[in-house]
């Protein structure tokens, strides 16, 4: 079962929503969702838990999604984890890249998105934490975006970062730099 050390709830997941999305989400979802609603992961709240019909209807356009496609996760640096039938993919939209896993329960992933080194290795976490620091914790659908983009030669640095609109921000990144390409495995040594 899903559990979360620190979590900090943003709106509940209308049960006909999860029960929409309960046929194609991973094992455990239905429960997170049911159990966590919407929210914010951790102290710094860096991973989001969102409504995947909401994460479906904002992501339209930017990425093509297949109707198997389920979104779960986001983060606050404008990344998007989803669930596509057998793995999860990560969208580092910032860099351009996807990932995907293999045989990774929703309970391991959830345990290895509470993981600092995680953060920062895998999912590339700084310099959000300074970011943060310096003006405060987006909201739920918002992120840090860097200004310019990483993908049209700005720097990854706190300094460049600026809170914006998640879903916008990912239209403007795949509009200017296109869709995220394949680099491999998340989590190689799981």
């Amino acid at each position: 079962m899903v559990a979360f050390n620190q979590f900090s709830p943003h709106a509940p997941i209308a049960a006909e929503t999860i029960d929409s999305f309960a046929d194609r989400a991973p094992e455990g979802a239905v429960q997170m969702w049911r159990t966590y609603g919407a929210g914010a992961v951790g102290a710094d709240q860096f991973i989001r838990v969102i409504d995947p019909a909401r994460g479906r209807q904002m992501l339209d356009g930017s990425v093509p999604l297949p109707e198997t496609v389920v979104p779960m996760f986001t983060t606050g640096l404008g990344d998007v984890v989803m669930w596509a039938q057998s793995m999860y993919l990560l969208y580092t939209f910032r860099w351009g890249t996807l990932q995907f896993t293999r045989d990774l329960s929703l309970d391991r992933l959830t345990e290895l998105m509470q993981d600092p080194a995680v953060l920062d290795e895998d999912f590339q976490r700084q310099p959000y934490p300074l970011a943060v620091t310096r003006q405060g914790t987006p909201a739920h659908e918002e992120c840090f975006g860097f200004v310019p983009l990483l993908a049209l030669g700005g720097p990854n640095k706190a300094g460049n970062l600026q809170k914006m609109g998640l879903y916008e921000h990912i239209a403007v990144i795949t509009q200017l730099a296109g869709a995220p390409k394949p680099i491999g495995y998340l989590f190689e040594n799981e």
